[in-house]
């Protein structure tokens, strides 16, 4: 599966799930009443520290700079 992914899209099925994640993450930032912290946990994040890095990495700004 990760073959077909890296294929048609250039990046691998985890980076392209994570990078869906993150766009889901700033669709509820911008539009719901939910903190970063419970945010991170509704996406799956176990360590809301983790998610703002992943964040970061994909964004290039925290999710705090993004709201």
């Amino acid at each position: 599966m990760n073959e077909i992914v890296k294929l048609s899209l250039g990046k691998t099925a985890s980076e392209a799930i994570e990078e869906r994640r993150i766009l889901e993450a700033k669709r509820l930032i911008k539009f719901s009443g939910l903190s970063i912290k419970e945010i991170a946990f509704e996406l799956g994040y176990e360590e809301h520290s983790y998610f703002t890095k992943v964040f970061k990495k994909i964004t290039g700004c925290t999710p705090t700079e993004f709201k």
